[in-house]
């Protein structure tokens, strides 16, 4: 039986079926553009049977075996797998490897402000003041001689401090720090008071300096500063500044007078003198007659000196009589610096 007649325009649809497919095979065997998506593989047991001129290489059999790993099996190996290298727990400290970091950031911002602190009311705050304060005052005076001291031989110690007093002498403290400061007193750096430790005899028509003082162990006694000698009985300025000196001598006549009483002429001095040159620097004078006086009496002298740095003042006894004289022991010899 002969063939069927093709119908007209057949052909011309045969040979575009033919060009599309040369086109797309060719499209095929080219690389994926970037960006393109892959293309997708066939299922497992729906691949095609390759004929004698498929060109397709078959699939790698690691590659197969990495599709089919359980997620289960690789999360235990991760597992054994982070106690090796640094995380080593038997590598010591000293040999890990320091992890270099960079530069620090800039700071963040400030936090938010605390609570407010609790209100102090200012009586507490003056009674701490007053406490350190106190505290001040011990200490500068630990540090300090003692205000009474007497001589090395007979110095006793004072009585010890009881609880008793503890509150009467914080009073004093604290009402001394709370005074008002118009009110307050300055500090005296240099003062003392002596006595003579024995009787010292003075010929007639004589000058006579006094020395072997004491600092007597009773109360009211002092002696703050340096420069006093008791053994000279000379006081030597530790700072330049105004002095009052007050001198007191209680003497006895030894034997009276070989010409007959005593007269107008017959009388005494005491002064206080500065580098024992009494007729050419300044000093402190007293005068007494002798004619209207008994066998024990007392001559006195008291005023203020200026003294520079490193001058002494001494007491000396003037006795213009014609009768030898006894200054008895207790009599007393005292300073006190008043300002610069």
């Amino acid at each position: 039986m002969a063939p069927g007649r093709q119908p007209a325009g057949a052909r011309p649809l045969l040979v575009c079926a033919g060009l599309l497919v040369a086109v797309a095979a060719a499209a095929g065997r080219q690389s994926p553009q970037p960006g393109s998506p892959a293309p997708q593989k066939p299922p497992p047991g729906n691949e095609l049977p390759a004929g004698p001129g498929d060109s397709r290489v078959r699939p790698d059999p690691l590659t197969e075996r990495a599709h089919g790993i359980d997620p289960r099996d690789t999360w235990m190996l991760f597992v054994r797998q982070s106690d090796k290298g640094i995380n080593s727990k038997r590598k010591s400290r000293g040999k890990a490897k320091r992890l270099k970091l960079g530069l620090p950031g800039p700071p963040g911002p400030p936090g938010p402000q605390g609570p407010p602190g609790p209100l102090i009311p200012p009586e507490v705050l003056l009674k701490e003041f007053r406490l350190l304060l106190k505290g001040a005052v011990r200490q500068r005076q630990r540090a300090e001689p003692e205000p009474c001291t007497g001589d090395p031989g007979s110095a006793t110690p004072g009585p010890a401090t009881t609880p008793v007093e503890e509150p009467e002498e914080e009073a004093g403290v604290l009402a001394l720090l709370t005074a008002p400061l118009g009110s307050g007193l300055p500090r005296v750096d240099a003062a003392f008071h002596c006595r003579l430790r024995r009787d010292a005899p003075v010929e007639r028509r004589s000058l006579h300096e006094l020395g072997l003082y004491h600092v007597p162990d009773v109360e009211g006694a002092f002696r703050r500063g340096p420069g006093l000698n008791l053994t000279s009985g000379q006081y030597t300025a530790p700072v330049g500044g105004f002095y009052a000196f007050a001198a007191a001598l209680h003497v006895a006549l030894v034997e009276p007078a070989r010409r007959g009483p005593l007269r107008a002429r017959d009388r005494l001095r005491l002064l206080i003198c500065i580098q024992s040159r009494c007729q050419h620097n300044a000093s402190l004078e007293s005068i007494m007659g002798l004619e209207r006086s008994g066998d024990l009496f007392t001559i006195a002298v008291n005023g203020v000196l200026y003294l520079q740095p490193g001058q002494y003042t001494s007491v000396f006894l003037d006795n213009a009589s014609s009768s030898s004289l006894t200054v008895r022991s207790g009599s007393h010899f005292s300073a006190v610096l008043l300002g610069v």
